[in-house]
């Protein structure tokens, strides 16, 4: 699998598109047995186990593909991906929780309480307790939990989610049937993340990159589990985020700012991308990002004030960013506390301009942008990994899917482990920014695009990332930049 345009189309395809099958079908066992192999607490690190062999598989498969016939190739990612995310609904949620919030913040709403007002043991919101989300005290032996358990998370503190978040979790509320539980949520995680790869297809297209490396997405077990079986809400940020890239692509600043407020309504983290549109139209992107949030949040802060804030500053506090003990990559260094704040903001700037300051296409400083925040903040939550991996399909830059599995580790560590995951998290992530400075020297050096043109356009090299002094980078076009 290499980030070199175009890839080649092989003479053998019957024996690839064998090969094609066989890894994707792999991948759907994997799955299987995740989804299927009971709660995290039971399957212990054997899911650890079977997530790595999937990686491998995914690596060699997704290879396969990039080498079949273009139209042979996206038939077999869009069959295989939609094969994944079915089988991911075999379960219940395995590796995350956080579904049963988004059950009871659309709850909150149906009854038209705000659900920003208050956390969910709240005596006011006690008649809307049902069975499902408070288990008896016979459900809650079978979930390992005391009397009087919930299935929520947190569920002392407010919800943490965005306005548009709650939009969506009211809008599957109203949807799904009376009786539907786990089940309904994945199934419209998955549905959005098919949505996705659908988009992601079409954009390569447009772009005219090669649209089969949309398998670098379709297939990765980060996006069928996060999605589908975990039905977290990123994907449909993520969904927001390649929205925003395409409408800065081409020059459609207004949107484009718009368009990643709304990603921002759904999860916070895509407002760090708000550098990346402003080399054209600027005060366009900013003013209609800020619209859109502003007129969200207006109702909720004139009812609730700086309650609309919600878990975010004791989630902060939760993972050690108030006191820098979660810059694991920074703490080998011997930074901590303050020094390892300054120093991550300091970064963090340093990247923001270099992104904007870039006169490469969108989505090329998005990824720059996302990768160092991920490798800056080491999050122990692999989910948030999940929009770096969508925007790396954009310019074939594979070697970025390293921090996607890096989570999983410091992730399974935090849970199963002695609660102490930063030697963990430290050696994972470690490895992961080694490849990715690795790989990504080595595909500069042979002058390789990292922003693969269809299989049918004649081979070009491009200039790095990041801008130099005194030069400037246009497209052969000399149009089409954010």
């Amino acid at each position: 699998m290499s980030g070199a345009p175009p890839t080649p189309v092989t003479t053998r395809p019957k024996a690839l598109l064998a090969g094609a099958v066989v890894t994707g079908l792999g991948g759907v066992v994997f799955c299987y047995g995740i989804a299927t192999g009971g709660p995290l607490l039971e399957q212990q690190w054997g899911v650890l186990a079977l997530l790595g062999v999937w990686w491998i598989v995914f690596a060699v498969g997704a290879a396969v593909v990039l080498r079949l016939p273009p139209r042979t190739a996206l038939v077999t990612v869009i069959v295989v991906g939609a094969a994944l995310r079915l089988v991911a609904l075999a379960g219940p949620p395995v590796l995350s929780d956080d579904l049963y919030r988004y059950a009871w913040d659309g709850r909150v709403q149906a009854a038209g309480i705000n659900p920003y007002r208050f956390p969910p043991t709240a005596p006011e919101l006690a008649e809307l307790r049902d069975p499902w989300l408070w288990p008896d005290e016979a459900g809650c032996a079978e979930l390992s939990r005391p009397p009087g358990c919930t299935r929520i998370n947190r569920d002392r503190d407010p919800t943490i989610y965005p306005p548009l978040a709650q939009v969506w979790f009211r809008a599957v509320d109203v949807v799904l049937p009376g009786q539907a539980r786990e089940g309904g949520w994945q199934a419209a995680g998955a549905a959005v993340d098919l949505a996705l790869v659908g988009v992601l297809v079409l954009v390569l297209k447009a772009l005219g990159r090669d649209p089969r490396y949309a398998v670098l997405y379709a297939w990765s077990p980060i996006a069928v589990l996060e999605t589908a079986q975990s039905a977290h809400v990123d994907g449909l940020a993520v969904l927001g985020i390649v929205g925003a890239l395409w409408a800065a692509h081409r020059g459609r600043s207004g949107w484009a700012g718009g368009i990643l407020g709304a990603a921002t309504l759904v999860k916070l983290y895509p407002a760090l991308l708000l550098p990346v549109l402003l080399r054209r139209h600027p005060l366009r992107a900013i003013s209609a990002f800020a619209a859109v949030v502003v007129v969200s949040y207006v109702p909720h802060v004139a009812a609730l004030g700086p309650k609309v804030l919600g878990f975010l500053p004791g989630y902060l506090a939760e993972e050690n960013y108030a006191t820098g003990g979660r810059f694991l990559l920074l703490g080998l260094t011997g930074l901590s506390g303050v020094a390892a704040q300054a120093a991550a903001a300091v970064i963090m700037v340093v990247a923001a301009w270099a992104a904007w300051a870039s006169a490469r296409d969108a989505d090329v400083r998005a990824r720059l942008l996302l990768g160092v925040l991920l490798l800056v903040v080491t999050p122990v939550q692999p989910w948030y990994a999940l929009a770096l991996v969508a925007v790396a399909v954009l310019g074939a830059a594979w070697w970025w899917l390293a921090v996607a599995v890096a989570g999983y580790p410091v992730y399974l560590d935090a849970i199963l482990g002695d609660g102490r995951p930063e030697v963990v998290g430290r050696l994972s992530y470690g490895i992961a920014a080694l490849v990715v400075v690795a790989l990504a020297w080595r595909m500069g050096k042979g002058g390789h695009d990292s922003s693969p043109q269809s299989p049918e356009s004649p081979e070009r090299s491009v200039a790095e990332i990041l801008p130099v002094p005194g030069r400037v980078l246009v497209s052969e076009t000399g149009r089409g930049r954010a």
